[in-house]
């Protein structure tokens, strides 16, 4: 009962968070635009973003006449998503409701590029392992990876009810903060590392974001 109330809790927590427009604000992110840097340095022409959100990402791709598959587990997100992309007629984007530990099924293979904007801190290392077994796994050889995730420092670190060193509860959602040995042991499982990044932000009211910014290739 209880794993399936958490469940229920974490799921409750981004319907309601997604019942507004654009909570996040619009455009695209600091990371996108490095994306498309890679995208079209490398010649990658299909994406896969984990945890999309209300899609501010994904448009902008699917804008840029890159094809995107795109998912979150929220339904009034992707619902959102959908209503932008018949408004603007954004044909190259597919979006869809699922939860990154469950591993993607055909026809959801063949991917050149998997893309995640932080949505990963809201896993433990467990899950974290199987999402990144699941991203491998609908990878083509030659793919790219980049990934931005929350680290130490950031205004949610020792925000609510601790559970660890590493991770605290609000309402609950529990967000991890990984240690940089820890998230570059288990990315090496599957990838290579290219590049391993801190970058920070100040936001308006004066508190701090801080994440690893993380470009790895698929190991064949």
């Amino acid at each position: 009962g209880l794993k399936k109330m958490d469940n229920e809790k974490f799921l409750n927590y981004w319907q309601d968070m997604y019942s507004k427009e654009n909570i996040f604000g619009t455009g695209p992110t600091k990371l996108a635009k490095l994306a498309m840097e890679v995208i079209l340095k490398n010649h990658l022409t299909k994406i896969l973003e984990i945890g999309c959100g209300q899609g501010r990402d994904a448009i902008f791709f699917s804008q840029n006449k890159i094809r995107i598959d795109a998912f979150d587990i929220s339904r009034n997100a992707i619902n959102f998503i959908n209503k932008i992309k018949d408004e603007k007629n954004l044909e190259l984007l597919k979006v869809f409701v699922h939860d990154a530990t469950v591993p993607l099924n055909e026809p959801n293979i063949g991917y050149d590029f998997a893309y995640s904007n932080l949505a990963l801190q809201f896993f433990n290392l467990n899950n974290l392992k199987k999402i990144f077994d699941n991203i491998s796994n609908v990878l083509s050889n030659e793919s790219y990876f980049l990934l931005s995730t929350k680290k130490k420092g950031d205004k949610y670190y020792k925000f609510g009810n601790k559970i660890d060193e590493n991770a605290y509860e609000n309402k609950g959602v529990t967000r991890y903060f990984f240690e940089e040995e820890d998230l570059k042991k288990l990315l090496e499982e599957k990838f290579e590392i290219i590049k391993f990044d801190a970058d920070k932000h100040m936001n308006l009211d004066s508190t701090v974001s801080e994440w690893w910014k993380v470009l790895v290739k698929k190991r064949n």
